[in-house]
């Protein structure tokens, strides 16, 4: 990125913007201006069509970006419904499966569950954490579905917990998926901005040698460009 000083003992500082909505927002004002001068007094070392184009590349990454954490976003929603509706229907299948192996608790584990012995008695362990209960779920679905329907636990049926577990896996992916694309397109968004605003930061100078001899002037925020007052180091 380039890194522009001024006058130190001038009273007046450029200053840049600090995000990337800032940046894209200092490019349309520039854009603004710069179009509504004539041709021949528009830059050409820096040209209004480089800047163009540089944010037209920078809003599609944002863009981007954003549609990867809207797609996250969404799927997590998705993941927590699931979840939500997972645990209740669980609970219930497995008080049913306590009771069918009463006298031989440890059979659970067929179905994904974790038994101890704790005082010479078999204990089953709920899971504790969501990833648990997905993974139990998994194992319930598999175990149930290696059965003959006869057999089966009748409620809640074989095929709500096989759709439940289907809408998990593909939400699941769905978050992951968004959330790369995220990670992905939020680099691409760093690079095209930074290229933008290094654009920028050259026009600024160009313009301030051409038309102000190299002084600082408040007529630059005619392009978008904020200039303040220096603060003042005294204290």
């Amino acid at each position: 990125m380039v890194a522009l000083r001024f006058d130190s003992t001038g009273s007046l500082a450029l200053r840049w913007p600090s995000t990337y909505r800032a940046v894209v927002a200092l490019g349309e004002a520039y854009i603004a201006y710069e179009g509504s001068l004539s041709p021949e007094a528009q830059l050409k070392d820096i040209s209004l069509m480089m800047i163009e184009a540089a944010l037209a590349e920078a809003k599609a990454a944002i863009a981007a970006a954003q549609k990867g954490e809207q797609t996250r976003a969404s799927a997590g929603e998705v993941v927590q419904q699931a979840h939500q509706a997972i645990k209740p229907l669980l609970d219930r299948a497995i008080m049913q499966l306590k009771a069918q192996h009463f006298n031989h608790l440890a059979a659970l584990e067929q179905w994904g569950l974790n038994t101890v012995m704790n005082q010479g008695k078999v204990q089953v362990r709920k899971p504790r954490t969501q990833r648990q209960w997905w993974e139990l779920l998994q194992a319930y679905v598999a175990q149930e579905a290696s059965l003959p329907p006869a057999e089966q636990i009748s409620n809640p049926p074989l095929a709500v917990m096989q759709e439940l577990l289907q809408k998990l896996q593909m939400g699941l992916t769905q978050r992951t998926n968004g959330r790369d694309q995220r990670e992905m397109h939020v680099e691409a968004r760093h690079t095209a901005v930074a290229h933008l605003l290094d654009l920028l930061k050259a026009a600024a100078v160009i313009r301030l040698v051409a038309d102000f001899n190299g002084v600082l002037t408040n007529e630059l925020q005619l392009w978008g460009f904020q200039v303040n007052g220096r603060r003042s180091s005294v204290g």
